[in-house]
């Protein structure tokens, strides 16, 4: 009833089994027990149990198998090495005290395979395949518990005469364990999208030709002459789009042959990874064909497109901390012989320089200024490229989205070794975007829609999961050095302080007045303002509050730290910049109207040190007060450090007993600090309880976007009266 299954199933097809559902494990079954009172088989009625009871069904042509307290649940896979397929698992039930030998012969009968030459993988956690290969071995002595995985294998292959590090079978066991499927959308106007598209249709009436194509995927190298001649010369034209320096770094490294390998990114993937379906044998023949189309044609097509900037207000955290915490040590080759990768390079002549940290013991972590040195080239100084790794498969296939994931969006389902680089991955994508991946970018959607830009080229996709979401967006990828940059526009008198601008680039080096330069034909062009270079500045952004003023001599990288997906807050002036010298400090400043019950505007107060007394004669000269009457506080919480007007007098440190600013309470160090300021002689406005109402709800409407809570309460106060016991009584009608 409570499931709705009333007119689904009989109830002679239904039964409950006790489960455990964090090791998705049925403990036992209730034969006989049908009779028997619910308190009696769940031990008496308890708030909490540490089991659950799970609702299992039947057709009416199957007998439901009995479940007895002690087995153990094993879920078991088989694979087959001719197709490289992992088929969805069977469940069968095992004893802890059986041998191997015995468990083999219960998986026999299950699955119809062979006992004598199967093999036995048992996965007891993540990247930990135990080969079970001693037959007088106990199922708990081999580490099973209450839900298991194994995988089995009963081919009489040579390859289980091979040492089993070495096999085919742990291979993609491994590449198995590590494989994600992620749904990637393609720009809307990507260059090689409606070609694709063509030849895909195309592709559909030419299964004759299929099989002889993947065989000729799968031959060696010196096989393919043929597709390299015309390979070389798509390639060659794709890569003209790159940046001019990485084109210089791949001049330098050899002739124009070592580009013929590096295009046909299916064939990467070698005969570990070849398709296993009809379905992945069109995709291979659609690739194929899509390499071999007409350059020209894409190349046009990549020109009117490749400068088209998709930027966006996305959220700027540092989306790229793709750990290599489940990276293993034990690398996955898919073949003996060395891989052809972009750049002419092979598999086994690459290392990735996190890998290597690695190995040598040293701690991984994003505060070295090696990892943040702006964003990982796709190139060293060599030309060779440091994305390549040994993890190269990659398999992909269309995929129609579910609606209202936006009208024409293309999509695509990958499936991916989580070790492959960033770098690599983005090359995989080239045939689908249609530009190189110097000119894409890759954004990683998380369940709020809200998009991370995936930056670190040389960093794996280990964060990943499966049916995460990415976004392909045209537009020139970083170069070393460089660094994307969210401007956001400082507003300090307005509702909203923070208004997105626009991304921007700056490079290690480059001073702060050449960044505003590059930055004057962006704002005006993309957010209408017409600025002269000394009529804004830059300035320290952390979450909401403003922070140091970057002078124009400030060079990034040496007087500035900066990193991946930073931001900044651009500030227009109103009149000449007064910051000069890291010795001085910019207030933001704000006085406090006690008798008319209201704050002005905030003004910027310059101070040439840190001294109260100056901070007191600064306020004095803006506000007219004398200085001796002058009090001060500092503002509590983030920009603009909102408060209510009926708790702003009582409950801010008016006033501290301090000489100079850096010192506790005050801690002021940095540009950006609130300070609010009164003349003491000044008396609070008596208000009547009408207007403490009026007030209180303007107040709590205004600080509610804020999430600022307004403590103050207009009620009024009552005496308290205390007796004495044994004191005289007293008349109550009195009081």
């Amino acid at each position: 009833q409570l499931m709705d299954l009333e007119e689904a199933v009989p109830l002679s097809c239904c039964r409950l089994v006790k489960y455990d559902e964090f090791h998705d494990y049925l403990e036992r079954s209730y034969e006989g027990e049908e009779d028997t009172p619910m308190g009696l088989l769940l031990g008496g009625v308890k708030s909490t149990y540490m089991f659950d009871l799970l609702l299992e069904t039947r057709r009416p042509d199957q007998v439901f198998q009995c479940y007895k307290p002690g087995e153990v649940m094993v879920k078991v896979h088989v694979v087959d090495l001719k197709t490289e397929s992992v088929a969805p698992p069977i469940s069968v039930r095992a004893y802890l005290n059986q041998t191997v030998s015995e468990f083999k012969q219960l998986i026999s009968k299950a699955t119809h395979l062979p006992a004598e030459t199967m093999r036995v993988v048992l996965e007891r956690c993540y990247n930990d395949l135990r080969l079970l290969n001693v037959s007088s071995k106990t199922l708990k002595a081999e580490g099973f518990f209450r839900s298991n995985k194994v995988f089995i294998e009963s081919s009489e292959s040579l390859d289980r005469h091979v040492t089993y590090t070495d096999s085919q079978l742990w291979k993609l066991l491994d590449r198995h364990a590590n494989t994600i499927r992620l749904y990637v959308s393609l720009p809307e106007q990507a260059p090689g999208s409606q070609l694709r598209r063509a030849l895909y249709q195309k592709s559909a009436g030419a299964a004759g030709n299929l099989e002889e194509s993947c065989e000729r995927v799968k031959g060696p190298v010196s096989n393919m002459k043929s597709v390299e001649a015309i390979l070389e010369e798509s390639t060659e034209k794709l890569k003209s789009l790159s940046l001019q320096q990485q084109q210089q770094q791949e001049g330098d490294n050899g002739d124009s042959s070592k580009s013929t390998e590096a295009s046909d990114f299916e064939n990467i993937e070698s005969p570990l990874n070849e398709i296993d379906s009809s379905a992945s044998a069109e995709n291979r023949e659609l690739d194929n064909q899509i390499q071999v189309s007409d350059p020209e044609n894409l190349q046009s097509e990549e020109r009117s497109d490749s400068d088209v900037n998709n930027d966006r207000s996305t959220s700027s955290v540092d989306s790229d901390i793709l750990s290599s915490s489940h990276s293993s040590d034990t690398l996955c080759n898919v073949d003996n012989a060395p891989l052809p990768l972009a750049n002419g390079l092979d598999s086994h002549s690459i290392t990735s320089s996190r890998r290597s940290k690695a190995n040598q013991g040293k701690k991984e972590t994003w505060d070295t200024a090696e990892e943040d040195s702006g964003t990982d080239s796709e190139y060293d100084e060599s030309g060779k490229s440091r994305g390549e790794a040994q993890y190269m498969y990659f398999k992909s296939e269309p995929y129609t989205a579910e609606e209202g994931s936006g009208e024409g969006q293309k999509w695509l389902m990958v499936h991916v070794d989580k070790r492959i680089t960033l770098s690599a991955f983005k090359q995989h994508l080239e045939p689908f975007v249609g530009v190189p991946s110097s000119h894409f970018k890759v954004f990683r959607v998380y369940a709020s829609n809200q998009e991370f830009e995936s930056v670190r080229l040389n960093e794996t996709l280990s964060s990943f999961s499966d049916d995460n979401k990415i976004t392909i967006r045209l537009g020139r990828a970083l170069k070393k050095g460089e660094y994307r940059v969210k401007v956001y526009q400082l507003l300090v008198n307005e509702p909203e302080p923070c208004k997105f601008l626009l991304d921007a680039v700056f490079a290690k080096g480059m001073t702060v007045r050449q960044s505003k330069e590059e930055l004057l034909p962006q704002l005006r062009e993309q957010c209408g303002l017409d600025l002269t270079i000394d009529r804004f500045r830059l300035r320290k952004k952390t979450w909401k509050n403003p922070g140091t003023v970057f002078l124009d001599y400030h060079i990034y990288e040496e007087d500035i730290n900066i990193s991946s997906n930073w931001e900044v807050f651009l500030e227009i002036l109103d009149g000449v910049e007064k910051m000069k010298s890291m010795s001085q400090l910019a207030v933001l400043s704000r006085r406090w109207r006690p008798s008319e019950m209201k704050l002005d505007s905030f003004q910027e107060v310059v101070l040439e040190s840190s001294s109260v007394e100056e901070l007191k004669e600064k306020l004095s000269e803006v506000s007219g007060i004398p200085l001796e009457n002058i009090e001060f506080a500092k503002g509590r919480g983030t920009f603009p450090c909102d408060i209510s007007i009926l708790e702003i007098h009582q409950d801010l440190d008016w006033n501290p007993k301090v000489s100079t600013l850096n010192v506790w309470p005050l801690y002021i160090c940095d540009d950006g600090a609130v300070i609010f300021y009164r003349d003491k002689t000044e008396e609070l406005m008596e208000l009547t309880d009408e207007q403490r109402n009026e007030l209180m709800k303007k107040e709590s409407s205004r600080l509610q976007k804020t999430g600022h809570r307004v403590t103050y309460s207009p009620r009024k106060e009552k005496a308290l009266k205390i007796y004495l016991d044994g004191a005289p009584n007293k008349d109550l009608t009195q009081d």
